[in-house]
């Protein structure tokens, strides 16, 4: 019986979502997602950790389920089970090609779901067992974190020899990354401009290459540009740290300037910089297109580095803080403007922020959604205050209602005894205590009324001076 490894479902049509949700619950799975597009699959895939995932080839979107799935392979190196109705020859040969862990025909049963499920995760185990026996050198805790990282990375001791780089950044020059760890930083990196002629007044033995000027060394001798962001790794308080570089090619930074695209996005920006409200846009490939200073911050702020904005929202995981990438595109479909106010607890502090998203459009159709966030905290406080002493008003309202019920209640008892007395008529001893029990329990309400407006009362001047 399966031990509750954890399984991410990306299907598009939720009832079959659910349906295959129940079976896996039933069959002791922990289901800890749900995704109908391939963007928020892979999201979902760097925010919840699945052990597996259960992937549809045909999705909403952009994206199918075939894409989705090499680039979780990529970033996540996670098993992935193909669910499909469609079994013909083209549709099999672009699963085949990204290397699933299974594939199951539509409608499948619950014992064939379970034994995908379980040889997958068992192909896995002994996949990375073996690799791991072969290059012992993944075991390491720096080689297991930066082959987590999304981007391509190289680490650098302090004299400079590559103490571990993950596989994207060695896929740039060609190389598998055993070949380049324990090699001089040379060997992989060199100057944009190696044709020049050197400057007479520098050692032969001394170059110096500006930021701007570094370039990858490919494996067949060519030379590929790149922008390095550095970083350190630091291990123990006594030993010197290691540098940490971040490497982004020409390709990756096409997006990355905070004012690109149209003089709509250019505008947007600067208006909501005057207005300190952090906005930002996005285009149909979920990458972002402009942005704010005041949004900068607050990404920075969640975790999500300067790199990490140029890169797909759907690889930076943290990025859900600012919203659903599913409903964004829903509205890439839909085309209407959309206000919505999510609840955020930092520590004992809870913050509501307005998100208002704006589809900006050409001929008709959009081609990017700003978002702009406004904090509405004091807003949404004031509004429950004054709901708060409306309720009040209206109990203590109710309270002198009640009294006043009570009093009208009392009279009849005390009229009738004060005529009997006025006529002289004889007063039996049953009628006597017949009045003075009834007229007692309404005095005991009255009393028990009176607290209960004085309690509400007392209540609303502390709220006042509070």
């Amino acid at each position: 019986m399966p031990q509750g490894s954890k399984i991410l479902i990306v299907e598009d049509e939720m009832i079959i979502s659910m349906e295959i949700k129940q079976k896996l619950r039933g069959m002791g799975y922990e289901v800890v997602g749900q995704a109908i597009t391939g963007e928020s699959a892979i999201l979902k895939a760097g925010e919840k950790n699945p052990d597996l995932v259960l992937m549809d080839i045909r999705l909403k979107g952009e994206m199918d389920g075939i894409t989705a799935a090499k680039r979780i392979i990529e970033l996540y190196d996670l098993p992935i089970i193909f669910l499909t109705a469609h079994s013909d020859k083209a549709t099999l040969e672009r699963a085949i090609a990204v290397s699933p862990s299974g594939y199951l025909l539509k409608p499948f049963k619950e014992r064939e779901l379970m034994t995908n499920i379980e040889m997958s995760l068992h192909k896995h185990r002994i996949k990375k067992k073996v690799r791991e026996e072969i290059h012992p050198e993944t075991i390491s805790e720096l080689g297991k974190k930066i082959a987590t990282l999304s981007l391509p990375a190289i680490v650098l001791s302090k004299s400079g020899i590559i103490e571990e780089i993950n596989q994207k950044a060695a896929d740039i020059a060609g190389f598998i990354k055993q070949e380049l760890i324990g090699k001089p930083a040379s060997v992989f990196f060199t100057s944009q401009k190696t044709n020049e002629i050197p400057d007479p007044s520098v050692s032969s033995d001394t170059e110096m290459i500006l930021p701007d000027q570094v370039a990858v060394r490919k494996k067949d001798g060519s030379i590929i540009p790149v922008t390095l962001t550095s970083g350190f790794v630091f291990q123990g308080s006594e030993k010197t740290p290691y540098s940490l570089m971040l490497l982004e090619t020409g390709d990756d930074t096409e997006d990355g300037s905070i004012l690109v695209g149209p003089d709509i996005i250019r505008h947007l920006v600067a208006l909501t910089t005057t207005l300190r409200l952090p906005a930002f846009v996005i285009d149909k490939g979920m990458m972002l297109a402009g942005y704010n200073p005041m949004f900068a911050e607050l990404a920075k702020k969640a975790g999500i580095s300067q790199y990490m904005l140029n890169r797909p929202l759907y690889e930076t995981p943290r990025f859900s803080f600012f919203g659903d990438l599913q409903d964004m595109q829903e509205m890439f479909r839909g085309g209407e403007t959309e206000r919505r106010i999510r609840k955020y607890t930092f520590g004992e502090v809870i913050k509501f922020i307005e998100f208002t998203r704006i589809p900006l459009k050409k001929d008709g159709v959009t081609t990017h959604i700003a978002t702009i966030m406004d904090d509405v905290t004091n807003e949404r406080h004031a509004l429950f205050e004054a709901e708060k002493f409306k309720k009040e008003y209206a109990d203590l309202y109710a309270a002198l209602e009640h009294i006043r019920g009570i009093s009208s209640e009392m009279r009849i008892p005390i009229q009738d005894l004060l005529l009997k007395i006025s006529d002289r008529d004889s007063l039996d001893q049953g009628y006597i205590f017949e009045m003075t029990e009834r007229i007692s329990d309404l005095i005991a309400k009255l009393d028990t009324a009176w607290i209960h407006y004085a309690e509400l009362k007392d209540q609303m001047s502390k709220d006042e001076k509070s």
